[in-house]
């Protein structure tokens, strides 16, 4: 793997306050810092050094407030597309699973023999037999030879060289950078069927291999995408409509690659929208997931096809969306090539947006609260736009009545969450930034409430796309 490699205990940056907290430094609490930041270069972030991104992520709210303590789900965005998910114990097979897809893992060890755990934490870049290789972000000048956990001091303290008994928690990576996109296969041998095939399903996938996994999938097509048949008529017609029979074929713009022959057919499916049309909407659990865009100019679109005739709008970067897909596979989706989100914006409008261009904000909950369905308010053609604001500053407080007191407190909301002015909308306009007045406002979660006009300006302007139509 492609990984600078830091210190924590460099001179340059060793005696620098971590995060907000008044004493603690880099150099003394900063191994997660250091591991998140070697790990970053990994995923193309090559300018940040352990320095950088603490203040990076300080500007972002990226610790708890007033401590060193860093909060993971912060990193993507100051690492477009980067997220890290904790586990606790050692979970061997994800750990080797990940390495084997080009993702590295920081494992969290115990440093001192005393009573407890004294935790530490470090880089996992490959797995040598049974035994890891490790990054170490404490010894300075970096260590450029191979350490093996098993040999490591932390194995000592241990008192064993199984790393079940080394690794007390993880932190498992992901970022665009991850994986390659696999080759396409050249299958082409100038045998072709008669007839061209259909897809009969919404986000069929090419493959670069008859098998469904993250590393052969070349891209997915909208359904009744045309495909020619790369073999013979005969092999051709008895794979066709048939479970776990793949056909190799060529896409429209020539991509060649293996789809699912259950999922085709010699005719278009006639029941299906047009390029363009908007999904169907759907309830919005109350307290779904939220994630926000990394980019400028990110799309949301009818499906996930990288055509013009699918982009419904686009969205400036810090965008908040609700996800109509559990959490599970927010986690599993986000920061990964070729993924795509099912969202909600705060003005109602759904679509799906490309997965690797957007960071979690929160995973929501799916107890019986979370069950309560909200819809985006709603706005007659002959109405001006909706007026879309964001806060300011951390902790600005929804509140029920428009006046200060615990008993109104609805929430509080984080810097540049976003909400939907209601009512009169060039009302709520004039009164922005204005002490004293009160604009009465939803927000992505559906709450609904007031919240001070001076604490919160309306938000940026529908960007110029900075990233091209192909990839989002």
């Amino acid at each position: 793997m492609a990984i600078k490699q830091f210190s924590q205990t460099d001179p340059a940056w060793k005696n620098k306050l971590l995060g907000f907290d008044k004493t603690s430094t880099i150099g003394s609490y900063g191994c997660l810092l250091t591991s998140f930041t070697m790990c970053a270069t990994h995923y193309g972030a090559t300018d940040l050094t352990p320095e950088i991104l603490n203040d990076k992520m300080k500007a972002v709210g990226g610790f708890q407030a007033g401590t060193a303590f860093i909060i993971g789900g912060a990193l993507g965005s100051v690492v477009p597309g980067m997220s890290v998910d904790y586990r606790k114990g050692a979970p061997l097979a994800e750990i080797d699973t990940s390495l084997a897809q080009g993702r590295p893992v920081i494992i969290e060890v115990d440093w001192s023999p005393q009573a407890g755990l004294q935790t530490h934490y470090m880089v996992v870049y490959a797995k040598d037999g049974d035994d890891y290789l490790i990054y170490d972000p404490y010894p300075y000048p970096v260590k450029n030879g191979e350490i093996k956990l098993s040999t490591s001091k932390y194995a000592q303290i241990a008192g064993s060289k199984d790393p079940m008994r080394i690794i007390t928690g993880c932190f498992f990576t992901r970022g665009p950078m991850a994986i390659e996109p696999p080759p396409p296969p050249k299958l082409d041998k100038g045998v072709y069927a008669s007839f061209p095939v259909y897809a009969t399903a919404d986000e069929l996938a090419l493959r670069s291999q008859p098998l469904v996994s993250d590393f052969t999938l070349l891209k997915r097509v909208p359904v009744n995408t045309e495909f020619k048949v790369l073999e013979a008529d005969a092999a051709a017609n008895a794979k066709i409509g048939q479970q776990n029979q793949w056909l190799a074929v060529k896409a429209p713009d020539g991509t060649e690659g293996y789809t699912a022959a259950w999922l085709l057919s010699k005719t278009k499916n006639a029941a299906a929208p047009a390029p363009g049309t908007p999904p169907p909407t759907v309830p919005v659990p109350k307290d779904a997931p939220v994630v926000k865009t990394n980019v400028d100019g990110l799309k949301l679109r009818s499906r996930p096809d990288n055509t013009e005739a699918t982009i419904l709008k686009m969205y400036p970067i810090g965008t908040e969306l609700k996800v109509l897909e559990p959490a599970s596979e927010v986690k599993r989706k986000v920061g990964v090539q070729f993924e795509w989100l099912k969202v909600a914006d705060v003005e109602g409008k759904q679509g799906v947006v490309a997965a690797w261009y957007v960071s979690i904000v929160s995973l929501g909950a799916f107890g019986p609260e979370a069950q309560r369905q909200t819809a985006g308010a709603s706005f007659s053609v002959e109405e001006a736009p909706p007026l879309v604001l964001r806060t300011l500053e951390d902790g600005v407080a929804l509140r029920t009545k428009p006046f200060i007191a615990q008993k109104t407190l609805i929430t509080r909301l984080p810097k540049g969450a976003e909400l939907l002015a209601l009512g009169r909308q060039d009302t709520a306009a004039k009164r922005l930034g204005k002490t004293g007045k009160w604009i009465r406002v939803q927000d992505v979660k559906g709450n609904r409430g007031y919240v001070a006009a001076w604490l919160v300006a309306e938000r940026p302007e529908d960007p110029i796309p900075q990233v091209s139509p192909k990839d989002c």
